[in-house]
């Protein structure tokens, strides 16, 4: 977030509203900052990306005030050059704690009194514990000698309970909070998974509204319409990372051509996606021929990257670089590696499994 073209008042303590809500609910966050963080001499609050007001910090008594408009449907921030702090504007009196070698942030102003940003303090404390939890787990097999490689490959089996905390935290969240932006804040948190329709539909009109959210909405569609059953949806990339301005390719070349096509969505700066490579590899060697191959796109990746990962993993296969994110887009993905099997005339057959799952979903289609 850059702050910039930010001029400080004359006097010490400065109330800025906000000329586009006036006469509206208002959201006051006054105090002052303690001694031991007198280096702070600015607050800047921010509508998301937009910068609403700029208030200097008393330099001896630390005292500071700002006024801004409530709008529970987007997320604000306290930023200074040291910590950025993230609140809902609903109308709550708010203030600053500095509690000790912990993070600061806002809490209510009078004792007894909650918020939505008391609500969000709480989301986000209870994910940033599970994710502590799942940190513990990757430093004791870290402390074992495991290569990456090797602990890439059971790391869906070893977070599985924290996966599924992530997921019930998120739920509940986006539940208790269909018309403000902490529903947001965790939808950008979770995977999109069949609990998504109900919970988009549930939002309230404002926050379906929002840029963010009809673009979820519309990634959902994708996924929809790249369902089991859906037909392929084409895209071009190309063969060389060295001549990617040469002749393209297309999905259409491999998909729908009398073959069973497995589809592998990777990054070169993926670990899950190395891990999975030689799940791929062994149906790979078992399967390939007239009825059977393997088609893998890099998808967000640099072409010269995807290539040296491509030899390095050992990909023999038919791999594409150069797709940018647009295969990603039409086929609703948000987290790879994804893997997409294709029947002979480009049925989609079936879509995000992985392991050693890979080898039974081919071989149950191809008996």
């Amino acid at each position: 977030m850059k702050l910039k073209n930010i001029i400080l008042a004359a006097a010490a303590t400065v109330v800025l509203a906000v000329a586009c809500n006036q006469g509206g609910k208002k959201t006051v966050i006054s105090g002052a900052i303690p001694t031991d963080y007198l280096f702070i001499d600015t607050l800047h609050v921010y509508f998301e990306d937009s910068l609403l007001a700029s208030v200097p910090v008393d330099t001896v008594s630390g005292a500071y005030k700002i006024e801004i408009p409530s709008d529970v449907t987007k997320l604000a921030i306290v930023a200074t050059p040291y910590f950025q702090i993230p609140f809902v504007s609903d109308g709550t009196a708010l203030k600053l704690s500095f509690p000790g070698d912990d993070t600061p942030k806002l809490v209510a102003a009078k004792e007894g009194e909650t918020g939505l940003t008391d609500r969000m303090n709480n989301y986000m404390k209870a994910l940033g514990d599970i994710q502590n939890s799942m940190m513990s787990v990757m430093q004791e097999y870290e402390d074992s000698g495991m290569t990456e490689e090797e602990f890439m490959a059971i790391a869906d089996t070893l977070f599985a309970p924290q996966s599924r905390q992530v997921k019930d935290l998120n739920i509940n969240t986006i539940r208790q909070n269909p018309d403000n932006v902490i529903a947001v804040y965790a939808l950008m948190s979770s995977e999109i998974d069949d609990d998504f329709p109900a919970l988009l539909k549930d939002l309230s009109p404002e926050i379906r509204a929002r840029k963010d959210i009809k673009a979820l909405i519309e990634q959902l569609e994708s996924v929809g319409a790249t369902s089991v059953g859906a037909r392929f949806l084409d895209f071009e990339a190309s063969l060389d990372c060295n001549d990617l301005d040469g002749t393209k390719v297309h999905l259409s070349d491999y998909v729908g051509k009398g073959k069973f096509i497995l589809l592998d969505f990777w990054a070169s700066w993926c670990g899950p996606c190395k891990a999975e490579v030689p799940y791929i590899k062994k149906a790979y060697e078992k399967y390939v021929g007239d009825r059977f191959d393997v088609v893998s796109v890099a998808l967000n990746d640099e072409p010269d990257d995807s290539a040296i990962a491509a030899v390095d993993l050992g990909i023999i296969w038919n791999s594409l670089v150069g797709a940018g994110s647009r295969p990603g887009e039409l086929y609703g993905i948000t987290a790879i590696p994804h893997l997409i099997l294709f029947g002979p005339d480009g049925t989609i057959l079936a879509r995000g499994f992985r392991g050693d799952d890979i080898e039974a979903v081919i071989a149950k289609f191809m008996q």
